[in-house]
This record gives C-alpha cells, sequence and structure tokens, in this order.
C-alpha cells in the first residue's frame, strides 16, 4: 500500500484519541512490542487480533486472545471484513474506530477523487424533490334555490292544494254491513256460551253455588 487508506482511532483506552495509520496488508495488534500496533492494557493479550488486506477491504481476525474480541459488540468466531464506522473492542477496556484515512467530519459525502483504491465510489445522495403545491379549488356560493334549474315560481301560483278524495258509497255500505255482521256473529257465541254454561250447571247440581242468593238454598 503506497499510502494508508485507513485508520483506526481509539476512542477508548490508555490513550483516547489515538491514531493508528493502517499502512500495511498485515497488521498484529496486541499488548507486546514487536506487533505493529501495541496497546499496553491488561484486557490485551500480547498477540490480541490481526488485520489482512484483502481485495481492497481489511479483514479482521481474533488470533486467540484472552478476553475476546468484539466488532460492534458481536464476538469475533471467524474472519470479518470490516465496514467503515465499525467499532472494534478488545477485552472490556479498548475500543477502536475503523475508519477512511480521507474521512472528513465536516462533509457530508467522501468525494470521488478522495476515494481510497480498491473502494467502490459511495452514491452522493440526492434529497427527494418536494412536491409541487397545488392551489385548492376556490370555494363556490351553492346557488339559492329560486335560481336552480327546472324551479318556477308562476308554477306555484295560484294553486290550491286538493282536498281528500271522496269515499264512494259503495265502499260506505260494504264497510257498514261488515260491522253488522261481525255485531251478529258475537250475540250468537254468547248465546251459545250462556246455553253451555247452564247445561254444565244443570248436569253438576251448582244452581245453589252460583245463584244461591237468589234462589234461597
Amino acid at each position: 500500500m503506497n499510502q494508508p487508506a485507513f485508520r483506526l482511532v481509539m476512542r477508548k483506552g490508555p490513550m483516547p484519541g489515538q491514531v493508528y495509520e493502517l499502512v500495511k496488508n498485515e497488521v498484529v495488534i496486541g499488548r507486546d512490542i514487536t506487533n505493529d500496533i501495541v496497546i499496553n492494557d491488561s484486557e490485551v493479550s500480547r498477540r490480541h487480533v490481526r488485520l489482512a488486506f484483502e481485495a481492497g477491504r481489511y479483514v479482521i481476525q481474533d488470533i486467540g486472545s484472552t478476553n475476546g474480541s468484539f466488532v460492534n459488540g458481536q464476538r469475533l468466531m471467524g474472519p470479518h471484513v470490516l465496514g467503515i464506522g465499525e467499532t472494534i473492542q478488545l477485552g472490556e477496556n479498548v475500543q477502536l474506530v475503523f475508519e477512511s484515512a480521507y474521512f472528513d467530519p465536516a462533509a457530508t459525502v467522501m468525494s470521488g477523487s478522495a476515494q481510497p483504491a480498491g473502494m467502490p465510489a459511495q452514491p452522493v445522495y440526492q434529497p427527494p424533490p418536494a412536491p409541487a403545491y397545488q392551489q385548492p379549488p376556490a370555494y363556490q356560493q351553492p346557488p339559492a334555490y329560486p335560481s336552480q334549474p327546472g324551479y318556477s315560481q308562476q308554477a306555484y301560483v295560484n294553486q290550491v292544494p286538493e282536498g281528500p278524495e271522496e269515499i264512494p258509497v259503495a265502499l260506505k255500505k260494504k264497510g257498514a254491513n261488515t260491522w253488522l255482521l261481525a255485531g251478529c256473529g258475537c250475540l250468537v257465541l254468547a248465546v251459545i256460551g250462556l246455553v253451555i254454561a247452564a247445561f254444565v250447571i244443570d248436569y253438576f247440581q251448582l244452581w245453589c253455588t252460583f245463584f244461591g242468593f237468589i234462589l234461597g238454598c
């Protein structure tokens, strides 16, 4: 690698804010002074993790550390391709952030000319266009009732509503006959009921029971 394309920035540990430029294809991190990046912390093993540059990206792998290695809170169980902004944790006390060496905190998008070799170009974010404002239709007052189509004031002048139709004489007679027949039917039923009641009273000798105060029984 001719120039550093990536770097590690210590967020938490013995030297917060320390920047480690990644200028080699293989970088070993640990507590031993023979490592490429030396971090003197009790939670860091003598040889803790290895970063290998492959196909334009760095791949991190734990190399038998005692307290473990984590990326974004997940323990490393094998090789992991690092992404920009991911957090590497060594044990419990050390945190490193993987960044691009061309990262500009004041810029929102990485420029194409500063894109490191091997990394795909990042598309520039284009905000969606704001929807065009449409003026709501003007409110129209509904027309007055007399001006509505088909309305004619003259059609209602000098018109008197007709009274109820007269009931035909034949219907009146039919109704009277119906009431007469109904009255006769009720009378016949009443007579039949009295006859049946008298028969029952005589059969069971109940005259004194019902009419004792009249017959003097």
